[in-house]
């Protein structure tokens, strides 16, 4: 098999991984009765972020995404939106009592899950799984912001710190 072959093969297999990844991913949202735009909120907000933009720049997802899951979230009376004492206008997002239950019942279930997991990884397989995927990711970015279209390069750009 030639190089240029031998790569396209390799990205297929990576591809293929990363799709049944997500699926396992997707899953879990699934598991919980929640979209995953609101699933991934709720661990957000359960690990510490309180704004809807750091939530929105560390999920990769859209203002309009992220509205919706907060409405349904607060709708269904996991997640209250508080003022700031100094500064009313912006809000932070606190789970309540039953947001906490369902997270500790539900989202730290799927958790154990996934560290049983990754414990059967070697230790080398933890270090360069998080790496690999991180530097991989960095590359396409970068080729994206070489390339893409304007709007393309918005949606792949690095979550704010």
């Amino acid at each position: 098999m030639d190089k240029q072959n031998e790569t396209a093969a390799q990205l297929t297999r990576f591809r293929e991984a990363t799709r049944e990844l997500d699926s396992v991913y997707a899953a879990f949202p699934k598991a919980c009765g929640l979209s995953e735009a609101e699933y991934w909120s709720l661990v957000a907000v359960y690990e510490g972020l309180e704004t809807q933009s750091r939530i929105s720049a560390q999920l990769y997802l859209s203002r309009q995404t992220l509205n919706s899951a907060f409405r349904q979230l607060r709708r269904k009376g996991l997640v209250r939106l508080e003022p700031y004492a100094d500064n009313q206008r912006s809000k932070r997002a606190v789970l309540t009592d039953e947001g906490r239950r369902f997270v500790e019942t539900n989202v730290l279930r799927m958790h154990r899950i996934e560290e049983r997991a990754w414990a059967k990884l070697t230790g080398e397989e933890r270090r360069l799984l998080p790496e690999l995927t991180r530097r991989f990711s960095a590359l396409v970015r970068r080729e994206l912001a070489l390339t893409a279209e304007p709007d393309l390069r918005q949606e792949t750009a690095a979550p704010a710190p």
